[in-house]
């Protein structure tokens, strides 16, 4: 009796965050985690920041600043040499001033003053579109003839995406600016900073409108540049996935899919350096396969990092990344809902697992200093930064058919403890369904009986802004034919920017600042336990609970004195 009573008071004292229970009362076959902290072979790495960059255009505001979470905002500048589409030729580095071509590099380095002076550190500056004077001796035609570019290609969607004209001239201009960067910053801050030949340059037209050839001459005239002037500068290269596909046909009449397979074998067999590549990865909620890490990694990934001729002295990064409901000509429509935290911690496990080293973000913040879906589970992760990782395995089946339930787990660097972050992600229901029991079993180096205490915080629903918000208005689960301000024919995850009317948002933006609890972690008070023998396995911590459909959970287990 005494010992079911301290079972239920400890049951009681956890809810609603650790909800106790015999699981097998509830599902005959919960999902069983195994981690094994004593067992070398298991351990990954250090767990390490790969989350601390954001990406910003010509048009990102410095003031603006992202969930840097303690640490120094990053910038990866897009666009720094100017050929914007809106074709404002003050901005562009290399201009036409009716007699001569001089350059305007002032431009640029206004640009990242601007960066500097609202204490953001430079980290990459991204060499992509050409000034527009580059065009300049450029003949266009209206359709493909193998010569000349196309007419409909000569402003792209992103601004210039050709090709300059002379590639001696482009190799000299480069070398200047490099100059320049060193002459007003200093060469020990300018080699500091990274350089980025093109963005998903596979992407034609949009962002390159020549052939897979011209981009690879033109990726070597410029890291050459770059080196004749700064040996160690540290430069890489910017693609899309392996599987990219294209139907854009080019002033050749040709189609030309991903680029990277390519990139490498060229690479390799010309002895052309690059020390990191770069893809863009755009997860959208109608692609199953999307949001499947196993399918990602393996088809979108693997054939570029694992290719043979991949330089592995080179790191592999994502330098785009948003988890969307659709993509719009120069943007996208993101998942706002917890659907979004839950896939953020399931994807950085991918990333962690596979050692890929850097991604770099978008916003991860609102305007009025709430953090976004994916920044909450960032929140929960950056404590477990420089802790060891270790691999688990899972048994049994899920309660809901399709629920991934699983989690990163480390071992804090000074043995007081470990950091647990579970999650539960569907691909195919998007739907909040029953919550899932499961248990974990940690195999740890310590006498059986030995103490330790643990508190959860977790990420749902009902701490999500959005999801508060929507839960409290009615009308805005009513479609606009019906009196509500749900716009018609949206898909369910769709945010409240672009799923509610004008009536909708306002009463939205009258109200959001009050989700004053959507910036934090809630947690649970800390509960105490001790571990137990098994007698097969060793001394183990055990824990069971539950999570929701679509959450993340944060661990803390600490070892008492």
């Amino acid at each position: 009796m005494k010992d079911n009573f301290n079972l239920l008071m400890f049951a009681a004292l956890l809810l609603p965050y650790s909800n106790i229970c015999q699981a097998e009362q509830e599902h005959n076959n919960p999902q069983a985690i195994y981690v094994d902290y004593t067992d070398s072979s298991s351990s990954i790495g250090e767990l390490y920041d790969f989350f601390d960059v954001s990406v910003r255009t010509e048009r990102g505001n410095p003031v603006e600043k992202p969930a840097t979470l303690g640490r120094k905002a990053k910038v990866n500048t897009v666009r720094m040499l100017g050929g914007w589409y809106n074709q404002d030729l003050t901005a562009d580095t290399y201009q036409w001033d009716g007699k001569n071509f001089v350059y305007n590099f002032d431009a640029a380095t206004e640009r990242i003053d601007k960066w500097l002076d609202n204490d953001w550190e430079v980290f990459q500056i991204v060499l992509d579109n050409p000034p527009w004077a580059f065009q300049k001796g450029y003949n266009f035609v209206d359709e493909p003839d193998g010569v000349n570019y196309l007419k409909k290609d000569r402003v792209g969607v992103y601004g210039n995406g050709l090709p300059p004209v002379d590639a001696k001239v482009w190799n000299q201009y480069i070398q200047s600016f490099i100059s320049h960067l060193i002459d007003k910053y200093g060469k020990e801050q300018v080699v500091s900073w990274r350089f980025r030949v093109g963005s998903e340059i596979d992407t034609r037209p949009q962002h390159w409108s020549a052939t897979r050839q011209e981009f690879f001459d033109h990726y070597e005239n410029t890291v050459n540049a770059i080196h004749s002037v700064l040996p160690t500068a540290t430069v890489g290269v910017h693609f899309r996935e392996a599987t990219h596909k294209s139907n854009y046909v080019d002033y050749k009449g040709n189609k030309e899919d991903a680029y990277a397979p390519y990139f490498v074998s060229w690479a390799k067999s010309n002895n052309i350096p690059y020390d990191f590549l770069a893809i863009s990865y755009y997860p959208m909620v109608a692609h199953p396969d999307h949001m499947d890490m196993d399918v990602v990694y393996n088809s979108e990934i693997a054939p570029i990092l694992e290719h043979k001729d991949f330089n592995k002295n080179a790191s592999f990064e994502i330098h785009e990344f948003k988890y969307i409901v659709e993509m719009k000509r120069a943007g996208f429509s993101s998942v706002e809902s917890s659907h979004g935290s839950a896939f953020f911690a399931m994807f950085s496990k991918m990333m962690l697992e596979n050692k890929i080293d850097r991604l770099f973000q978008w916003g991860n913040v609102k305007r009025d200093g709430f953090y976004n879906s994916e920044a909450l589970t960032q929140l929960a992760l950056i404590s477990m930064v420089g802790n060891d990782m270790y691999s688990n395995r899972v048994e049994g089946t899920s309660k809901l058919d399709g629920n991934v339930v699983d989690g990163i787990f480390t071992k804090r660097s000074d043995d007081s403890g470990f950091d647990l972050l579970m999650f539960n992600f569907n691909k195919n229901d998007f739907s909040y369904q029953d919550d899932e029991p499961f248990s974990m079993s940690l195999k740890v180096d310590r006498s059986t009986g030995s103490s330790f205490r643990y508190r959860v915080a977790q990420i749902d629903k009902s701490n999500n802004r959005e999801q508060m918000f929507l839960a409290e208005h009615e009308r805005s689960n009513i479609p606009v034919s019906q009196g509500g301000w749900k716009k018609e024919g949206i898909h369910e995850l769709t945010p409240i920017a672009d799923a509610l009317n004008d009536e909708g948002k306002a009463v939205f933006n009258d109200v959001k600042l009050k989700y004053s609890d959507a910036n934090d972690l809630q947690w649970s008070e800390w509960k105490h336990s001790k571990t137990i023998s098994d007698s097969q396995s060793g001394t183990m911590i055990k824990i069971s609970n539950k999570i929701p459909s679509f959450s993340v959970q944060k661990y803390e287990i600490i070892w008492d004195k």
